[in-house]
């Protein structure tokens, strides 16, 4: 399942961060950031934010753990923002997303038996994004979601917060 996320990851950083920009754009279009605090958490996630105008963007989030105590595997989170400020894509935002996630069954928490349950849901979110003149981003987003699908073996919500910094280029 790792081998997975890694080549998925890498998949869409070659396709979407190496793609060639319109050479009449001065503004750059795309972002990469890391969540600190779910770094720190041992659940590293990893996030690609295509900028579409100065109001909104879409991207892509995605965790998975590194730590056998934490239930949930891992996490994809596609969302869209849309953005508030006076810079181009940056300020206060409203995101809507949703999740596909792979969580330990509540049936088998703490026992010597782990079974996986797959998740779906759909959530929102709201949050700020700094930018400075160089293009380093910090970003505080705090949210989450509702789960529609096997409820009664994992988690009915998936959270959706954060603490990022990252790079627009």
């Amino acid at each position: 399942m790792r081998r997975f996320l890694f080549l998925l990851i890498f998949s869409l950083i070659s396709t979407f961060g190496f793609s060639q920009e319109d050479p009449r754009s001065l503004e750059s279009s795309n972002e990469l950031k890391v969540n600190v605090l779910y770094l720190l958490g041992g659940f590293p996630e990893i996030t690609y934010e295509k900028i579409l105008d100065e109001e909104s963007a879409v991207g892509i989030s995605l965790g998975f753990s590194i730590d056998n105590d934490i239930a949930q595997n891992f996490i994809a989170i596609p969302y869209y923002r849309f953005y508030f400020g006076k810079k181009r894509a940056a300020g206060f935002f409203i995101e809507g997303n949703a999740a596909v996630f792979s969580e330990e069954s509540n049936a088998y928490i703490g026992s010597n038996r782990t079974e996986d349950e797959l998740g779906l849901g759909l959530g929102i979110s709201l949050g700020g994004k700094f930018l400075n003149k160089k293009g380093w981003i910090g970003e505080l987003v705090f949210g989450g979601g509702r789960n529609f699908i096997n409820e009664d073996k994992i988690n009915e919500a998936y959270p959706r917060f954060g603490i990022t910094i990252g790079k627009r280029f």
